[in-house]
């Protein structure tokens, strides 16, 4: 009777240990935010399902350069190697230039850590996305669903689960469906859906009177006077940073313009922009624009990052300038931060 009892004891308290607290989680976006998160859930055995509301993956320019921080990350979620492969394999140096004669005022050697494994990452976002969704689809035993053509229209919760309304699909064959999950992470950018839900218009902060203009740009000059790494350019008309991203003297413009002009205003003032901002001053034939991109900057933050069961992360939480690692770096801690946070639940080792 003794021996039975304790037997039953013990398969009681396997079956206490076994029960996990939560179930499954719903990412709302398939930027590098949610993506990076589900691979890193998926390691833990917490399945997602992924929402996005294109109906393929953020193909413009945005970030392309990486502090240590979110290389490590990057380790942790197995795709370093991945991106190492495709990337120029360091970053040589920083330097901080003055615009009206090309000076270099100062900089930072990164040459003596050019080895080390957890330097600088250098790579296109859109391409990392690539190699995330890979990973995602073909590496992870079916524990992240990704569901394109899903834009959330209302999130809500109650006591013990969330749910998260969508229009799925295309033209005529648009439908409404709910989806329910023990947690909502909203990564879903800075017109973040989750957020409105949430907060309304509320967004505290403040938007800056001018642009930011982001190009890939093929252009030799790059190489033949030194400008190697990256250069901040420091001017009160054209600021913000010339940095390599590829071989072949492949670079990538990123400067910031006054506000108030049209989309024709900017590209005629690029050349003038650009003959300011590159080495030998170059004109428009000396050079190719392979691609572009516009953005607002902003300085704006949610007072709360978490709602009860529903979560911010990245820019649909805050943004902010996207130099010196306040762009998507922020949005890969945040993530790494959330992989800790949502396993040690999981596993029964924090609350």
């Amino acid at each position: 009777m003794l021996v039975t009892r304790d037997l039953e004891h013990r398969d009681c308290m396997n079956s206490t240990e076994q029960k996990k607290p939560f179930g499954k989680i719903i990412i709302v976006g398939a930027g590098p935010a949610g993506l990076l998160l589900a691979l890193l859930l998926s390691q833990h055995g917490i399945p997602s399902l992924v929402l996005e509301a294109w109906d393929r993956l953020d193909e413009r320019l945005r970030a392309s350069q990486y502090g240590v921080p979110a290389t490590k990350i990057f380790r942790r979620a197995g795709i370093l190697d991945d991106i190492r492969e495709q990337s120029i394999p360091s970053f040589p140096s920083s330097s901080w230039r003055r615009v009206s004669d090309g000076q270099r005022l100062t900089g930072i050697d990164l040459s003596v850590v050019k080895d080390h494994p957890d330097r600088m990452t250098i790579l296109p976002l859109n391409q990392i996305i690539q190699i995330m969704y890979r990973h995602c689809m073909e590496k992870i035993n079916g524990l992240v669903t990704v569901k394109f053509n899903h834009r959330v229209i209302n999130v809500g919760q109650h006591a013990d689960h969330t749910w998260v309304e969508v229009q799925a699909g295309e033209g005529d064959a648009k439908k409404k469906k709910r989806f329910t999950a023990d947690y909502v992470v909203g990564c879903d950018g800075a017109t973040s859906a989750v957020r409105k839900a949430l907060f309304g218009r509320e967004w505290p902060g403040q938007t800056f009177d001018c642009r930011l203009l982001v190009q890939n740009v093929w252009y030799d000059g790059f190489e033949k006077h030194g400008w190697d790494g990256g250069n901040y350019m420091i001017d009160p008309d054209f600021w913000g940073l010339i940095a390599k991203r590829g071989k072949n003297g492949l670079g990538r413009v990123t400067y910031g313009d006054k506000g108030g002009l049209t989309d024709d205003e900017y590209l005629t003032r690029r050349q003038v922009a650009f003959k300011k901002l590159l080495p030998d001053h170059p004109d428009p034939h000396e050079y190719r624009i392979e691609a572009t991109n516009q953005f607002r900057i902003h300085n704006r933050c949610v007072e709360k990052m978490r709602v009860g069961r529903i979560l911010l992360a990245a820019d649909a939480a805050y943004a902010c300038n996207q130099f010196e690692g306040y762009g998507c770096m922020t949005a890969v801690l945040d993530v790494g931060a959330l992989a800790d946070c949502l396993p040690g639940i999981y596993e029964g080792k924090a609350e």
